[in-house]
C-alpha cells in the first residue's frame, strides 16, 4: 500500500531527484521511495547535514515525533533530502 507524502525540496534537490530517477528508469516517486527505504541515518554525510540543520534550527522547535514520518520528512533540509537521494542511487547501482 502506497502512502502519499508531500515534500518541499529545493530546486537543486528536485533536479538531482529527476536526474537520478531518469538514469535508473524510474519515476521520481519510485526513486524517492527507494531512497527513504534504504537510507542509513548513521552515514557520515547525513549526520553532518543533520548537525548543520540542527545548528541553524530554532531552539524552540519541539522534539520530533519519530512515529510521524510525514512530519519528519517535512523537517528535513534540502541538503538532507539530497543526501538521501544520492545514497539510494549509489545503493541501487551496486
Amino acid at each position: 500500500m502506497a502512502v502519499k507524502v508531500d515534500l518541499q525540496i529545493s530546486d537543486k534537490a528536485y533536479e538531482k531527484l529527476s536526474l537520478c530517477s531518469e538514469q535508473l528508469g524510474l519515476s521520481p516517486n519510485q526513486f524517492a521511495s527507494i531512497c527513504f527505504e534504504y537510507v542509513d541515518i548513521s552515514h557520515k554525510g547525513i549526520l553532518a547535514a543533520a548537525r548543520k540543520f540542527q545548528a541553524v534550527s530554532s531552539p524552540q522547535k519541539p522534539a520530533m515525533d519519530k512515529n510521524d514520518l510525514e512530519k519528519h520528512l517535512q523537517n528535513l533540509s534540502d541538503e538532507q533530502v539530497e543526501l538521501l537521494l544520492l545514497k539510494a542511487a549509489q545503493k541501487r547501482k551496486s
